[in-house]
């Protein structure tokens, strides 16, 4: 009967000692399937960061281009829903040439007339003498 019993207790004890590694291999594999996720979720974050940061510097080139055939600072924030000194970081920030290329891309910008200058009559008075007649007072 000892032996009976000696038997029945080395069975049990084997059945929870193999239950406790399937319970340990069991948080293993959900321990890899948890870095597993976090690994694609963080070179998804770092692909949308990357798409986002595109999309950022395409927004900030075309508001600068804006900005540089507008001539007009306000105008170009008002009509891009930013504010005036963000429209003018992104003029700074904007590498000349790719503006230059864009606003190539987009057609040809007419230059701005000058205005003339208006002509102010002398007003000036006349030297001595020279009354404008024939010097015969």
């Amino acid at each position: 009967m000892a032996s009976k019993t000696g038997n029945d207790a080395t069975r049990a004890l084997r059945r929870r000692q193999e239950l406790e590694l399937r319970a340990v291999r069991a948080v293993e594999q959900a321990a890899g399937t948890v870095q597993d996720a976090q690994r694609r979720r963080h070179e998804a974050v770092s692909r949308l960061d990357e798409e986002v940061g595109e999309a950022a510097a395409a927004h900030g080139l075309a508001v600068a281009v804006l900005a540089t055939v507008l001539r007009d600072d306000g105008l170009a924030a008002d009509l891009t829903g930013v504010d005036v000194a963000r429209v003018r970081s992104y003029r700074r920030g904007a590498d000349g040439a790719a503006v230059r290329a864009r606003i190539a891309e987009l057609g040809e910008v007419l230059p701005r007339r000058r205005r003339t200058a208006v002509q102010v009559p002398d007003a000036r008075p006349s030297p001595i003498g020279d009354a404008g007649g024939d010097g015969m007072a």
